[in-house]
């Protein structure tokens, strides 16, 4: 039994699979016979996609936000009104990594709210909301990864636009709660990874993953990198880059939040592969 991953929104569309795209970040994960929906794109996009694709949405035995931002998070309230008027009898597990999700936050550049739009009481009516610091083994082998320690001094160096309101002050915003999936394989060797936004880095999120599950090696990581050469230092590209080429990955599908300066950047430091809305990767 292979655990399987599909893309449900990406911000590109694979090439002739005629599914949306935004700025936005969902996935299917199944493993063993447990299925995850991992964040919701910016629209209800990922519903229409996911009924092209064939996959039932009300079978999630976990819905996982991955942290509070706009092009993750967007997607819920059309998430909730489709379960409603699919008449959804059960109520799947909620899982987020902080209570941090639910604190206002606002883009004073752009003058615009950008935290959560849908309410604790709202989501505790269609779901069992679990908040839960992880790690969170979900099956044998898939491990829900909670908040993880950074290991290194060059990633999260750079605050968000946006600010964090924490007991009654704006506050700089470092996406404490954002959170990820780390799959130790069969072998035990080795350790794939599916992230949204990567607000923690690639690098942190990599080493974690290997001392979560104890594994060597990165076998797959798909997902976001928060890399945009208009936000990060360019040596924090270098520095990735000099990490991402020792580690000899196998399947490397670096999207969402990643601009072409930084693709292309990480795209010569390790062979890759391209991602968009419709990817399926099956890992064993």
């Amino acid at each position: 039994n292979n655990m399987k991953v599909t893309l449900l929104l990406e911000n590109n569309s694979l090439y002739c699979t005629y599914l949306y795209a935004e700025h936005g970040f969902s996935a299917w994960i199944e493993d063993e016979d447990i299925k995850v929906l991992y964040d919701f794109g910016f629209s209800d996009k990922f519903i229409h996609n996911a009924e092209a694709l064939g996959i039932d949405l009300r079978i999630a035995d976990y819905v996982v936000l991955s942290h509070g931002h706009k092009d993750h998070f967007g997607g819920l309230k059309y998430l909730i009104k489709y379960y409603k008027e699919k008449a959804i009898a059960r109520k799947p597990v909620f899982l987020i990594s902080h209570e941090d999700i639910f604190l206002k936050r606002y883009n004073f550049k752009k003058n615009g709210p950008s935290g959560l739009d849908v309410s604790r009481e709202i989501l505790e009516q269609h779901f069992e909301v679990r908040v839960s610091p992880g790690p969170l083994w979900l099956t044998s082998n898939l491990c829900y990864m909670g908040i993880i320690t950074p290991a290194n001094d060059f990633e999260r160096q750079v605050p968000q636009a946006p600010k964090i309101l924490r007991n009654g002050q704006w506050m700089d915003d470092y996406v404490d709660e954002d959170t990820q999936f780390a799959y130790r394989h069969k072998n035990g060797e080795e350790v794939s990874i599916v992230a949204g936004c990567a607000h923690y880095g690639i690098c942190n999120i990599m080493e974690s993953a290997k001392k979560l599950t104890g594994a060597k090696r990165i076998h797959t990581y798909i997902g976001g990198s928060h890399l945009r050469i208009d936000e990060v230092p360019q040596s924090q590209v270098d520095k990735t880059c000099e990490y991402i080429k020792e580690q000899k990955i196998k399947n490397f599908y670096i999207c969402h939040d990643t601009d072409l300066h930084c693709k292309l950047a990480l795209w010569n430091a390790t062979p890759s592969k391209e991602a968009g809305t419709g990817l399926v990767v099956e890992i064993e």
